[in-house]
């Protein structure tokens, strides 16, 4: 049996926990609590962000859940809490199946993107919450898009030819640029993924 290396490949995890507005803030409540503390609430790696810690304050049992992962960032906007993680290998679905078994209101949409195994999902399949459907990870950044539209429009000015509003053609622009250029610059790359939408509950 092949065995996993216990070093991950780190995944970038949001989520928008969407639902009645004192649910919300009661969970916005326990974020701030664990910020807040001076030490972790349970001994981990992680520290005190760690989402076992999440887990264990809304009464669940962290070995019980996939919870592999840290806290990065939350904020509160209205009735919608954004908590950004990174998470080891894909999103930790078991942090956002307690946070729904806990507040019965909220609705937990996801995105995640690992470039290392090829992870690009989201959950949102309206887009009102994670509007983007593109990716283009690159040696400088990161960018967005919406539409392929607007993926085209940001490569075209990459590459200096109009390309084709397609994922492969999009691709296949970009690899015959970092062929060419790749003598000035070792550490060109360009990578352009689509997010795929799952019905993940």
């Amino acid at each position: 049996m092949e065995r996993r290396s216990l070093m991950p490949n780190w995944c970038d995890t949001s989520y928008k926990c969407v639902g009645d507005l004192k649910e919300v803030k009661s969970l916005h409540k326990v974020l701030k609590y664990m910020e807040k503390r001076k030490t972790s609430i349970l001994k981990n790696g992680f520290g005190k962000m760690w989402l076992g810690n999440l887990v264990h304050k809304l009464g669940g049992d962290w070995e019980e859940y996939r919870c592999r992962g840290e806290i990065t960032d939350f904020s509160l906007d209205g009735n919608v809490l954004t908590i950004n993680q990174n998470t080891a290998w894909c999103e930790q679905e078991g942090v956002r199946q307690i946070i729904e078994k806990t507040y019965p209101s909220i609705k937990v949409y996801f995105m995640e993107q690992e470039p290392g195994c090829g992870v690009y999902y989201t959950n949102d399949a309206s887009g009102d919450y994670f509007p983007e459907r593109y990716f283009l990870d690159s040696y400088e950044d990161w960018e967005y898009f919406e539409t392929l539209d607007e993926a085209a429009d940001f490569v075209s000015k990459i590459v200096g030819i109009d390309v084709e509003p397609n994922v492969n053609a999009i691709q296949n622009a970009l690899d015959a640029y970092v062929e060419e250029h790749e003598e000035e610059n070792e550490d060109l790359f360009y990578s352009f993924h689509e997010l795929e939408v799952c019905n993940n509950d």
